[in-house]
Parts: structure tokens; sequence; C-alpha cells
């Protein structure tokens, strides 16, 4: 049995969600807040912070002034991230340098954009809903309750007063100064220093997706990310030129969405951990990369420092790990001579 179906029962045994949901822990309370959490299972809170905090936080001069902005750390040629030929293995920070698992900064924040671009991500996450007023923000649960000092939908609320939240954090840092991010703003700071996965599944509002992608002018600096191929069709039919990125849930589907939009192909597929090992070799065969995501692996990591996941993700033909633990991925891939 490969470890990514022994890893599953980790998810009961440890009691963290192993899926994409909102997870259901008090982010406010001292022992079980994502950042104290996770700490604690990886060496403790005395462990010290993976990255130094001024590097991105509201101390960083580019928390003020986007000419400071930290510089691409990632070794990968940029060209790499959308060449879909590129199969250099890759790192994609979730939720933009890790959610719930994360131990460098709060998720969905501009300071986890920021951190991630320091650590030499190639890829960052997002997690876009609209406001009542048509503001695409980025917030990862339907509610805000879990990461701010609010309460209340995201799509009940204006954007004014999802803007006036404070952000709820227990990781090193001084993050006083961050608020609930645009959509544009996160696509801003990570031009020409890291790639942008829009994850369009949150919403229905793709045009609003678009505007944002054009406004920023990032282009070729973000990949429309969604299951849904009818918003891929929608946000291509806007903008002809966009990335995207498609999510077959089977094996047959794989080529099914390939054929769908061929002559066009997709800058990566992402597929899940039950079909990766007889659905990457018909995506490498077709011309692109597989990316999945390793929040099992990124489980066991926090219990035991054990790689192995990665490693078996890797050695399943999986070119681009997205994790909540993308500084453990980034030294595996140092450690096996990718870096």
């Amino acid at each position: 049995m490969r470890p990514f179906s022994c890893l599953a029962s980790l998810c009961f045994v440890i009691g963290a969600g192993c899926g994409d949901d909102a997870g259901s822990r008090d982010a406010s309370s001292p022992d079980t807040g994502p950042g104290r959490d996770s700490a604690a299972r990886d060496g403790g809170a005395d462990a010290g912070p993976i990255l130094d905090p001024h590097l991105f936080d509201c101390t960083s001069p580019g928390a003020t002034d986007e000419t400071m902005l930290p510089t691409r750390a990632s070794p990968v040629p940029t060209s790499c991230g959308l060449d879909p030929t590129c199969l250099t293995p890759q790192v994609s920070g979730h939720r933009g340098v890790g959610g719930e698992l994360g131990r460098i900064a709060p998720e969905d924040t501009l300071a986890a954009f920021r951190a991630g671009i320091a650590l030499g991500l190639e890829y960052v996450e997002t997690d876009p809903r609209p406001t009542v007023d048509g503001v695409m923000v980025n917030m990862h649960d339907t509610t805000v309750d879990r990461t701010t000092d609010g309460t209340g939908a995201v799509d009940a609320m204006t954007f004014e007063e999802i803007r006036a939240l404070h952000i709820r954090t227990a990781l090193p840092g001084d993050y006083s100064c961050e608020r609930v991010p645009t959509l544009e703003e996160i696509l801003r700071t990570c031009r020409e220093r890291v790639i942008v996965l829009i994850d369009a599944n949150k919403t229905d509002r793709v045009d609003l997706l678009v505007e944002a992608v054009r406004a920023a002018d990032a282009l070729e600096w973000s990949i429309f990310d969604t299951s849904s191929t009818d918003k891929i069709d929608r946000a291509l039919a806007i903008e002809p030129g966009i990335h995207f990125m498609i999510r077959p849930g089977t094996v047959d589907e794989i080529t099914t969405q390939l054929d769908h939009y061929d002559p066009l192909l997709p800058a990566i597929v992402e597929l899940d951990q039950s079909t990766v090992e007889l659905g990457a070799p018909i995506v490498h065969a077709r011309g692109t990369r597989v990316l999945i995501d390793v929040f099992v692996a990124d489980i066991l990591f926090n219990v035991s420092a054990d790689p192995m996941g990665y490693v078996d993700a890797l050695d399943l033909g999986t070119d681009i790990l997205q994790s909540d633990r993308p500084d453990a991925v980034i030294t595996l891939l140092r450690t096996r001579g990718d870096r």
C-alpha cells in the first residue's frame, strides 16, 4: 500500500481535516489556534520562526512600499512556471504560504504572499470571494469568523465592513497592519515574483476574477484554477490569453477535459492522490504537468518530521506539490538535489 493510503488514517488520529473545507477550531485559542498548534507539533512554540518575520510582516518595508517587496527567491526560472513542458519539481503554497497547518504567516493575507516570495515558492494559491458589493476579497471560509476578529458571511458583508476587521493569528511576527486583501492587491504583490493560482471554485463571478487579472496586469503571472470547465470556458471567452488549470476528478476525465481544450493546453492538471499514479503518465504524454495537494503528507510531517509523503508524491510522477508546509517541501527538494 502506498504511503498516501496509509497517511489517510492520520486525519482521524490527529483530528485535523485533510480536505479543503473550513476548519472548526477556534483560531483565538492558545491551545488550538493554527499557528500555535502547528508549532507545538513541530518542535514546540519555542522552535523559532522558519523565516525571519521582518521579511514579510508589518515591519517589512514591503508592507507599506510596493517597491520594497521581497525579490523572487526561487531558483527555478520564471519561464518554467507557465511552461507546460517544464517538469522541474516546483512548490505551491496553499492559501499563500500554508493554511491551518502552516507555520510562517497567517493564511490568505498579503503577509502570506510576501512570505511565499521570500521563501522561494513558484506558486501561491488564493481563495477569492465576492463581498455583497462585488469586491473580490481573499478568504478561504464562507465566513470571516475563523481568521478575523469579526463574524458574518463574506457575501453578506460590504468591502468596507470586511476591511475594518483585524487578522487573528498566534504566529510569530507583527500582523497589526494586516487586513483582508483584495485579489487585485494579491496579484500586484506577486506580479514578477511568484505565480498566483486563482482558485475559482468559491465564486461564480468569473468576470470579476478576470477583471482583477487585467487590472493588476497579471496575465503572465496568474493561472485560472477550478474544477469547473464551464468557468474556464467563460474565462477564456472574456480573455482568450488567460492561463488555466484543470482538475479532472477521475482518470477518464483527464483525457475528456484535455480533448475539450485542444489545441489549447492547460498550464497544469491537478489530480487527486487516488488518480495520480494512473493519471500522471496520461498528463505527461499530452505535454503538460501534474499538481497534487499534499495536505495529508503535511500532517505526517508536522507529527513526525517525516518527509516520505512528499517523496512518494514525487515518485508517483507529480511535478508540483501544493502544501501547507511548503518550507518542508523545499527542504526536501534541496536534499534530493532538485534545487
